[in-house]
């Protein structure tokens, strides 16, 4: 009985979106203590910090380096958290409330959107897992680069260890000087964090089926992978591959000039990989072609896979929604990816979600050119775009907004991380009543 009212009360997309608000307001508190920063901040700040860390978004109005080892112990923490909250956070949540008995595994399940509790268990223990090795081994690899280059032992594991945790968690922040520009130089450090930053955008439900398809091979068996880690290995190869020769196109008179073969084609990936959610950048933004931009924010808008670290609407919504056009264009009925037909509610979800998301960014580019002045227009929808996609990129003008613009940057990176999931859900959950009658047809004229 308790189970089921905690169920009734507390929805997927409430108990999501409580827990990334109350994290964020927890984080701001311990941020907002005079052990965490050299130097007094403003509330609206820490509160920007908190949920930028929280969001995985990294965007920043105040120099991370204003707060001390204790605050960046914070900051870190609160990156893990936002990096894996989709998922474990919420879980998490349901178990100080109820027993992990039937009401919470359906509530895991909705979440997820797994209907086996077995299954759900088993990806649990794969974020575990896949979490755990990818950044200790990036840990590892980025201390064995930097070692040299602090005096200190241990704030060189502690910056390493915060890159590592940042670059899985397409968080996009870093305790290094000058950002990545500080070892544009190192290819170990650059391969390490684009591998980091792979893993994380990938999803932990499709490592989950590659560690089920290893075991299957082990043993001889066949093992067929599920249309959604179908998409996710076809989408994201594609996407890598078009960014690339995009980008390569784009830059290779301007930022890739004069640069060896090598490390123009690590550079490139890393730059393709780094787009679709994390935003780091060897460079500063202002040093990009503007069509190199206007590229960056359609890639960051399309984004990772669900159920990964990263952000943006999720490469899966933006499949099913091309497959629609192309049903549209072709005159079919129905929408089919790689031979399987998709349900008419996701597709309905897939063009609500990047109708959604386009309005929201508008809405913010049009609020903030209200409230902010002395800004170009390609910087106010570039930073509108990078708070909604949590990419975390911005043309400068971040520390330069206004208190009404920050607000506005806040709500964008929270929306812009758990938007997309509530809204699926809460389209899910609201299931319709069987219609007693139906309205005449009538047709309408289309552009």
């Amino acid at each position: 009985m308790r189970s089921k009212r905690i169920t009734a009360i507390f929805s997927p997309e409430k108990i999501v979106l409580f827990g990334y608000i109350l994290a964020i307001s927890i984080g701001t508190a311990l941020l907002a203590l005079p052990i965490c920063h050299t130097k007094p901040i403003a509330l609206l700040d820490l509160f920007f910090t908190a949920t930028s860390a929280t969001c995985v978004t990294g965007l920043f109005t105040i120099p991370i380096d204003q707060f001390t080892i204790i605050g960046k112990a914070i900051l870190l923490l609160l990156i893990q958290l936002g990096g894996l909250g989709l998922i474990t956070m919420t879980i998490i949540f349901l178990s100080f409330f109820m027993n992990f008995g039937l009401g919470t595994q359906l509530m895991a399940g909705k979440i997820l959107e797994i209907n086996s509790w077995k299954r759900i268990k088993k990806i649990l223990i794969t974020i575990a897992l896949v979490t755990i090795i990818s950044e200790l081994i990036g840990t590892l690899l980025i201390f064995y680069a930097l070692r040299h280059d602090y005096s200190s032992l241990g704030m060189a594991w502690f910056t390493s260890l915060f890159h590592a945790v940042s670059s899985f968690c397409s968080a996009g922040i870093t305790l290094f000087e000058q950002g990545m520009m500080t070892y544009k130089q190192s290819y170990l450090i650059i391969i390490t964090t684009a591998a980091l930053m792979f893993i994380g955008e990938l999803g932990f439900i499709t490592w989950q089926e590659i560690g089920e398809w290893v075991r299957a091979k082990y043993h001889k068996k066949q093992y067929r992978f599920s249309l959604h880690s179908r998409i996710i290995f076809y989408a994201s190869s594609m996407l890598l591959l078009c960014t690339s020769i995009v980008f390569w196109i784009l830059e290779y008179r301007n930022i890739l000039a004069n640069t060896p073969v090598l490390q123009t084609v690590i550079n490139t990936l890393f730059y393709a990989v780094s787009f679709r959610s994390t935003g780091f950048i060897l460079t500063s933004v202002g040093s990009f072609q503007l069509a190199t931009i206007l590229l960056i924010m359609g890639i960051s808008f399309i984004g990772s896979a669900p159920g990964s670290t990263g952000s943006g609407i999720k490469i899966t919504t933006f499949a099913i929604f091309l497959a629609s056009i192309k049903a549209a264009v072709s005159g079919k009925k129905t929408v089919t990816i790689q031979g399987r037909t998709i349900p008419l509610s996701q597709v309905y979800r897939a063009i609500a979600i990047v109708s959604v998301g386009l309005g929201w960014v508008f809405l913010t580019t049009f609020c903030l050119l209200i409230t902010e002045q002395g800004f170009t227009f390609i910087e106010i929808f570039f930073e509108s775009m990078s708070s909604f996609t949590s990419l975390g990129m911005s043309a400068g003008i971040t520390k330069a907004l206004s208190s009404i613009g920050k607000i506005f940057i806040i709500v964008s990176m929270i929306v812009g991380r758990i938007g997309s999931f509530t809204l699926i859900l809460a389209l899910k959950l609201r299931k319709e009543k069987a219609a007693e009658f139906s309205y005449p047809e009538e047709q309408v004229m289309l552009g």
